[in-house]
Formats: structure tokens, C-alpha cells, sequence
């Protein structure tokens, strides 16, 4: 009996000190922490399979196995719900859409705040897409929408810039310019920009809007219903950029990181273009957190502080496009110039961004 009380102290022992809080810790202690847990998982719902190749430069500096979920977004966020009730659950490092983060009530799941723990903490972002996680959630990926164009068939100094020039390019190029109102964001963005530039007194920054006030966004609407003849309402991001690709349109939005990886990958050619004209368009981008009962805290916390160096993310810049979120990488690198990303918003926060594109589907397309 004696042997089995002291074998289970002894356990009890070991997982305290595996578990130790690490903000009783400093770096150097959380490193050995880290290469001592020896694993971790990370619940990521894109880009699994083409991420391994630079997580695994993580692993060989490390000694840190990395499993990548395979799953869709709210399928993780399912499943990050139903494990806040075990004691010890399976994700490690969860990622999650700057506007999906306050959905999950994220300083009652999240451990945390990682701003004050991480040795970089001061150089990153802790709000996108409107949200401020604080410190609770760690940018790591941002994207940012604009105007993609083959410059084969459209000049620069033909772009439109202005609203008023989007409606004259619309009048003379009728139904050469699509966008998506499902199935991606990019066209949303443009709907946002629009209604952002014809509705300049409406607190865009609120995420919450009732109906009433909802009426104000009417000369978006209007803008919109009169140039329906003109424009194409696409399937998906990826059905306005085939068919950008094909001919059939001058200029469709997109997403900076999305293009970039079909032209990385040889499936569009190096003369599609992105600019974000005058009137703006907003960017956004995911965030890295981690579980309050992760069972590998200290290596997520490594893993993380990998993620956003300065190293990681210009070559999450190169390979995939995106737009860094640590203040010491320089933003020139990408499709859109340094002069155009001073143009670049925030989306507007949920769900007032949802309930935007609810009526321009209600006012515009169903009326």
C-alpha cells in the first residue's frame, strides 16, 4: 500500500512539474520545457499539407514533433468546444479567423494573455479583423484584399483608383468585372468597401448594428442595383480568379496570399496583378492560440514564438503572400506596393460585417 501512495506522489510529482505554470518561468526554462514535452498538435484548417515543409524546419531546430490537424475550420472550433470540459484535451496550438476569435469566449478557453510570455511579445499583433484578442490570441497570417487584373490586358494607367472611376470602368466594360458574395471574402470586402465610401457617417467599427440602423447603408444599396447590369456575381474567391484567368474578366477582388500561392505553384500566370484602390479595402488574417487545458503548453508556446519571428514570417511572405505581423518585417515584399497597402482597412468586426452582406443579398440581388 506504502509503494503504491508513494508511486502515485511520484507521478503527481512528475506532471506538477511538467505542468508548471509557465509564467513562473523564463524563456530559457520554457525552451527546456518545450524540448522535454517533445510534441505538440496543431489545429490548423489550411494549407496542412503544403505548411509541413516549413514546420519542419521548426522540428529539426527543436526536436519538436508537429502533427497537423486534418479538418475545416468550424469543424476545430466544434471540436475546441466540446474538449473545454476534459481536464486535459488534444490541441495544443489552435488556429482561428480574426473574426471567428470572440465567438469563442476566448479568455475562459484560451491560456493566457501570450503577449507578456513571449520574448517577441511587443513586436507582434494582437488585433485583426477588428478584433483585439488581448494578448490572448497571436496573429500570425494576415491577408489583405484588393483588384486583381492581367496586366497583359489591362494597363496601370488604366486602373480605376476612385469610385467614381469603378463606375465609369463598369459603364464601359459591362459584366467584365465579377465578385463572390459567398464562399470567400473577397467580394464581401469590395461590398464593404463600397458601403464604406457612399456611407461615410456610419460607425463601421461597432460590430453591432439593429435593423433601423441598418437602413442607413441605402445608398450602397442604390449604388449597387444601378450598376447590376454590369457586373457578375461569381461562385466562390477561386471562381472570379479563373475566370480573371481566362478572359472573361478585366478585374475581379482577390486575395493577396491566395494569388500569390497559384502563382508559386505555376497555375496562374506572373501577370496577374493586386492593388487596392484609393477608396480602400480591407485586410484580415488568423490568429494562433492556446488551450487552457492543452496538453503540451510550454512547446505550443515555443511553437508560437517560432510562427512569428521575424525569419518564419518573411518566408511565410514569400511562400504564401502574406502580409507579416511582426513589426520588424518590412511589408514591400508581395503583389501590392508599399505606396497602395497605406489604402489597406480593417474589416468590419462581426457580426455587423455579416448582417452587411445579408442586405446587400436582400436589397441588391433579390430585389
Amino acid at each position: 500500500m506504502f509503494r503504491l501512495v508513494a508511486a502515485i506522489l511520484l507521478l503527481a510529482g512528475a506532471f506538477c512539474s511538467q505542468a508548471q505554470d509557465l509564467t513562473s518561468m523564463n524563456w530559457e526554462q520554457i525552451v527546456e520545457q518545450a524540448k522535454k514535452e517533445g510534441k505538440l498538435t496543431w489545429y490548423q484548417w489550411y494549407y496542412q499539407d503544403r505548411l509541413k515543409e516549413q514546420v519542419s524546419l521548426f522540428e529539426k531546430q527543436y526536436g519538436i514533433n508537429v502533427t497537423l490537424s486534418e479538418g475545416t475550420l468550424q469543424g476545430n472550433i466544434n471540436k475546441l468546444m466540446a474538449d473545454r470540459g476534459r481536464e486535459t484535451g488534444d490541441i495544443d496550438v489552435f488556429s482561428i479567423g480574426g473574426g471567428a476569435f470572440g465567438t469563442v469566449s476566448p479568455q475562459q478557453t484560451f491560456f493566457g494573455p501570450l503577449n507578456t510570455l513571449l520574448p517577441e511579445g511587443k513586436t507582434l499583433n494582437y488585433t485583426i479583423e477588428g478584433t483585439d484578442s488581448q494578448g490572448y490570441g497571436v496573429a500570425f497570417w494576415g491577408n489583405q484584399t484588393g483588384l486583381a487584373y492581367d496586366s497583359r490586358r489591362l494597363k496601370e494607367s488604366e486602373l480605376p483608383r476612385t469610385l467614381p472611376q469603378i463606375t465609369s470602368f463598369l459603364q464601359s466594360h459591362p459584366q467584365e468585372f465579377g465578385f463572390n458574395v459567398e464562399n470567400g471574402g473577397s467580394g464581401p470586402a469590395f461590398i464593404e468597401s463600397v458601403t464604406r465610401t457612399l456611407v461615410p457617417g456610419f460607425d463601421f467599427t461597432k460590430g453591432d448594428a439593429d435593423v433601423k440602423s441598418l437602413t442607413a447603408l441605402q445608398p450602397a444599396w442604390n449604388w449597387f442595383k444601378q450598376q447590376r447590369p454590369n457586373y457578375i456575381i461569381t461562385a466562390s474567391n477561386a471562381d472570379s480568379v479563373t475566370r480573371l484567368v481566362s478572359g472573361e474578366f478585366l478585374l475581379v477582388p482577390a486575395w493577396e496570399d491566395y494569388l500569390v500561392g497559384l502563382e508559386n505553384h505555376g497555375e496562374v500566370p506572373k501577370t496577374i496583378r493586386l492593388y487596392i484602390p484609393d477608396f480602400g479595402m480591407p485586410g484580415g488574417g488568423n490568429m494562433v492560440a492556446i488551450p487552457k487545458n492543452a496538453p503540451h503548453k510550454a512547446a505550443a508556446l515555443l511553437f508560437i514564438h517560432w510562427l512569428t519571428l521575424p525569419t518564419t514570417q518573411r518566408l511565410f511572405q514569400q511562400v504564401y503572400g502574406i502580409t507579416p505581423q511582426n513589426k520588424e518585417v518590412n511589408r514591400d515584399a508581395g503583389l501590392i506596393n508599399s505606396k497602395e497597402r497605406v489604402h489597406g482597412t480593417q474589416f468590419m468586426p462581426k457580426p455587423l460585417g455579416d448582417e452587411v452582406r445579408t442586405e446587400f443579398s436582400n436589397q441588391v440581388l433579390l430585389k
